[in-house]
């Protein structure tokens, strides 16, 4: 069985289903409705997502939390040669402000371990900043 499936629902419109969990999504495209999450806002909050599990792996393996850390990301897109996702900015806002430089350091480098990040074309322009008690 497939992990999800997604539906077209008609009028531009999409259901994603989680099969393990029975869960949904609803997308739609963003240019005609804006509705709803558009695949791309799905592809950022996926790479969002996936890098604050991958630092609170981290925290939660040194006896810290991060609960309140927030990732705002932001997507261009191109169109030659084919339309495309082609840069991905991301600013990591940090809840805690009083980690050691070696506790920062090491959830930036988990941030950026995150296996969804390494997914992209080597050519899509990935840069990322981390603020430390911003969120």
């Amino acid at each position: 069985m497939s992990q999800v499936q997604v539906t077209y629902d008609g009028d531009q419109h999409c259901t994603a289903l989680s099969t393990k969990n029975g869960r949904t999504v609803a997308l739609d495209c963003p240019v005609t409705k804006g509705e709803e999450f558009s695949p791309g806002s799905l592809v950022a909050a996926g790479l969002a997502g996936c890098m604050l599990i991958s630092m609170a792996t981290f925290s939660e393996r040194h006896g810290f939390d991060i609960s309140g850390t927030r990732i705002d990301v932001d997507m261009s897109m191109r169109d030659k040669p084919e339309t495309r996702i082609g840069a991905i900015d991301v600013t990591v806002h940090v809840s805690k402000d009083d980690l050691p430089e070696a506790a920062r350091k090491s959830l930036e480098k988990a941030a950026a371990a995150c296996p969804i990040k390494h997914s992209f074309r080597p050519d899509t322009k990935i840069s990322m900043r981390v603020e430390f008690g911003s969120a």
